[in-house]
């Protein structure tokens, strides 16, 4: 209620959470923090029903940045359970 987005408020699954690099393993971050992205963007997606505006909105995030980075990351409206 105090308008900060927890780890819950994103239901990422436990495989995503456990995914994380193991520290001194060569494993790029870059793909790493996508995943992350993704997830967090799709659980906001959904919760919405895909409401692209309202899933901004929850990820603190403009519209505009949505749409971005759904596109860099590849989710279209296609991605609906």
């Amino acid at each position: 209620a105090d308008g900060l987005i927890q780890t819950a408020d994103l239901q990422l699954t436990p495989a995503v959470l456990e995914e994380a690099p193991a520290a001194g393993s060569r494993y790029p971050l870059t793909d790493y923090l996508d995943r992350v992205e993704r997830e967090a963007i799709l659980a906001a997606l959904q919760q919405t029903n895909f409401n692209r505006t309202a899933a901004a909105k929850i990820l603190g995030v403009t519209f505009r940045a949505l749409r971005y980075r759904m596109e860099r990351l590849a989710i279209s409206g296609q991605d609906k359970p």
